[in-house]
C-alpha cells in the first residue's frame, strides 16, 4: 500500500491505494465530472455535484457490465458452436 494524496474539487484527499497511477487517474476524472456539473449548475452544492458524479459512474458502469454480460454470452455461443462443430 502506498500513500498517496489527490486533489478533487479544491479538497485534498490523503489514501492508501495498491495502484497510485490508477487512483490518480480516478481522481482525475471524478474531478473532471464535477467540474462539469459545476460548469452546467454553478449555484448547486458541492454535495450535489458529488452524488450527480457518482450517478454518471454507477450509470457507465451499469453500461459496461451489460456490454461484458452479452460479450460473455456471445463467447459462449461461439464456444458452443466450435464444440458442435468441431473434427
Amino acid at each position: 500500500m502506498e500513500k498517496i494524496n489527490v486533489n478533487i474539487f479544491g479538497d485534498n484527499y490523503p489514501l492508501r491505494v495498491e495502484s497510485r497511477e490508477s487512483t490518480e487517474q480516478a481522481a482525475f476524472e471524478v474531478d473532471e465530472v464535477m467540474q462539469q456539473f459545476a460548469g452546467k449548475a454553478p449555484d448547486l452544492e458541492v454535495k450535489k455535484f458529488a452524488v450527480l458524479a457518482a450517478i454518471h459512474f454507477a450509470e457507465k458502469k451499469n453500461e459496461l457490465m451489460a456490454k461484458l454480460s452479452s460479450m460473455e454470452k456471445k463467447i459462449d455461443q461461439l464456444n458452443l458452436f466450435l464444440e458442435q462443430n468441431s473434427f
